[in-house]
């Protein structure tokens, strides 16, 4: 798995956490500050191409009304960490 791949998961990762214990929607920032914490910083110009990446792949859509993300619900697992 290359390092894009492996940055690309993570993201998803910390999405599908913070969709499952907030009210399903996430923002870059939130992302930002979850990925900083754990001593792994990325720029949001990253983590918003991450996003895309993650949208054309069917994995998350943007909610138009918030311009925040949702994790597609038929993609979310269960016990992520």
């Amino acid at each position: 798995m290359s390092v894009d791949s492996r940055r690309v998961e993570k993201v998803f990762s910390v999405m599908q956490k913070l969709a499952s214990i907030g009210n399903g929607l996430v923002r870059v920032g939130e992302i930002a500050d979850v990925l900083r914490d754990a001593n792994a910083p990325t720029p949001a110009w990253q983590l918003r191409a991450d996003c895309n990446a993650l949208a054309e792949e069917g994995r998350i859509s943007l909610h138009a009304g918030s311009g925040a993300w949702l994790v597609v619900a038929q993609r979310r697992t269960d016990g992520v960490t």
